[in-house]
């Protein structure tokens, strides 16, 4: 046979290379040396081809190091990476074109033979060779086909174990298709209960609104014409015990129905107006839609500036609550309707809002709350709506629960002051609320009664007459200048209020007061607070009570309500919580 010479270095290099490659081990070492002197080393980049489907091949190709990917029609199907894996025997072996593409995935480095070398002989020494070639082959085939029975010995168990998990499948969706038959039939015998729910419900609503009509029109055909009645003969005969004890059963019947009547008209108030809620706060819409969703309103949410801007364009709203982040919507909905209820409901900083509603054209009204407090928050939205919807302001029963006894007594003088408070003070001791917020209540409840006495007092002109008077100066007030404490408790809350019937507090000044208590001018302003006067006195009753709520009717009315909580809570915020509605 004859090979091109080759260097001494490389044939040894060669031949140490072909007895590492397992399927040349126990080959005459001769055979070896015939190898190498027809083999030489190839040094391929990564994405080298190495083979070509399709095309004839007549070299046999040992892989030394790196990886080599097998592709047929494009797709890969198989790789080669050990030392010493055969490449390209079946092509040589059969004279026929190459059945994959061979392609370096990495850099390779591999060992070529010339096949033609052996194929090209003559005689003996060619059938040798060939031999050679054919057991090489033989040992690859049997190698391959070992590896491709312990696939397919992988592949029956596989075949086994997914049957098995088939059949659990099977078994499981059977199952679940049951329970969710079973789950189907009790949503829908749900669903039916639910839709006569609904209709009990409805009848039920209608039914109640219907007995609160016939109510109402009760008291004002029958009961308020007979007291009347009674009144003039009662004029007659004085004396005449019938008529005051019919005088009296009328009385005590129009109590009774007197928080009936209140509560229908609130509801008739409330029935199909339209209400817009602009926060970008997603919890507070949820608790809006809580405190709202069965009060008959027309809710509509809008979570941006633009949204709710593109919402007042299209629609007439009857009330709108806007947060801090969006009272610019507040000048827009007064263009549209000057006469459209506007709340700011917020828990911000007052130092943060402050600013912006003075860039207002008119203060809305403001409730000022503590957003963890959800509980009073989803009552205070629903006695908000009911306040500005049915255009009734005012009432210490509208933040107590329904049905409880209001009690009252006048405000005549400044000497009668401590008799009231020490009456107060012991009704709520008697019905068991503690000493901590009895004292709360004393200190605001003195404030607001010298507010009554000495601030609120004006002349027709809004003329303030006795604020200039010290307070330590005896002051009888006249009969048309006389207030009404009010107070009430429903075991969640211990409520007091005092009224005057003059609506001289202004809502800038309320907000000027809070400002200097409150807002970044607090602290310069904390000497002249603490010489007295209305501002202190409002710092008083805000900071001793967990909520107050201010209602004036300007010239005619005002009324300060405070809330204390029963169970002292912990306080978790710094800002007042207050309430105020100016009546326009």
């Amino acid at each position: 046979m004859s090979t091109a010479p080759k260097l001494q270095e490389n044939l040894e290099e060669l031949v140490e290379l072909f007895k590492a490659f397992p399927i040349l081990q126990g080959f005459p070492e001769n055979l070896v040396n015939e190898l190498a002197n027809a083999a030489e080393i190839l040094n391929l980049p990564t994405n080298s081809q190495i083979l070509k489907q399709g095309q004839i091949n007549e070299h046999l190709y040992f892989l030394i190091d790196g990886q080599v990917g097998v592709y047929v029609d494009g797709g890969r199907v198989s790789k080669m990476q050990r030392r010493g894996d055969l490449l390209g025997e079946m092509s040589v072996i059969s004279r026929k074109a190459v059945g994959a593409t061979l392609l370096s995935e990495t850099d390779v480095t591999l060992v070529r033979v010339d096949s033609n070398v052996f194929l090209n002989m003559k005689g003996a020494e060619r059938d040798f060779f060939l031999s050679i070639l054919y057991r090489i082959y033989a040992t690859v085939l049997a190698d391959k086909l070992t590896t491709t029975n312990q696939k397919a010995k992988h592949f029956e168990e596989l075949t086994i174990k997914l049957t098995a998990t088939q059949a659990e499948l099977e078994e499981a969706n059977a199952t679940l298709e049951k329970k969710v038959e079973e789950r189907t039939l009790k949503l829908e015998q749900q669903n039916a209960e639910l839709v006569v729910g609904k209709r009990k419900m409805e009848e039920m609503l209608n039914n109640k609104r219907m007995l609160f009509k016939k109510l109402t029109e009760f008291q004002e055909e029958q009961i308020i014409p007979l007291k009347s009645f009674l009144d003039e003969v009662r004029k007659v005969h004085p004396g005449e015990k019938s008529v005051n004890d019919a005088r009296k059963t009328v009385f005590e019947v129009q109590q009774l129905l007197g928080p009936l009547n209140e509560q229908y008209a609130d509801e008739q108030a409330m029935f199909s107006k339209r209400v817009l809620l602009a926060d970008s706060n997603k919890k507070q819409q949820i608790t809006a839609k809580m405190a709202l969703g069965g009060s008959g309103v027309e809710l509509d949410l809008a979570s941006t500036l633009e949204e709710g801007q593109t919402k007042i364009a299209e629609k007439n709203y009857d009330l709108i609550f806007v947060d801090s982040t969006m009272l610019e919507l507040a000048n827009k909905a007064r263009e549209k309707n000057a006469n459209v209820g506007l709340v700011l409901m917020t828990s911000d900083n007052i130092t943060n809002y402050l600013p912006c509603l003075k860039k207002l054209s008119s203060i809305p009204h403001i409730v000022s709350r503590v957003e963890s407090d959800r509980t009073f928050t989803v009552k205070n939205i629903m006695t908000t709506a009911i306040k500005l919807l049915s255009r009734d302001i005012f009432g210490l029963e509208k933040y107590v629960s329904w049905g409880v006894e209001i009690h009252s007594q006048p405000v005549t003088s400044s000497k009668q002051r401590p008799e009231v408070i020490a009456l107060v003070d012991s009704y709520f001791e008697k019905v068991g609320v503690r000493r901590a917020n009895r004292d709360r209540m004393r200190v605001v409840l003195e404030e607001m009664l010298m507010n009554a006495i000495y601030d609120a007092p004006a002349d027709p002109q809004g003329n303030a007459l006795y604020n200039h008077l010290p307070r330590t100066t005896e002051l009888a007030l006249k009969a048309e200048e006389q207030g009404v404490v009010r107070y009430a408790t429903d075991g969640m809350l211990i409520a007091v209020s005092v009224q005057d019937p003059f609506g001289s507090l202004k809502g800038n000044t309320i907000l000027r007061y809070l400002e200097h208590n409150y807002g970044d001018a607090a602290s310069e302003n904390a000497d002249h607070q603490n010489k007295g006067g209305a501002g202190r006195g409002l710092h008083q009753i805000v900071e001793n009570s967990d909520l107050v709520v201010f209602n004036v009717d300007p010239g005619k009315k005002t009324e300060v309500i405070a809330l204390f909580n029963v169970e002292v809570k912990e306080s978790t915020h710094q800002n007042p919580s207050f309430h105020l509605f100016i009546k326009s």
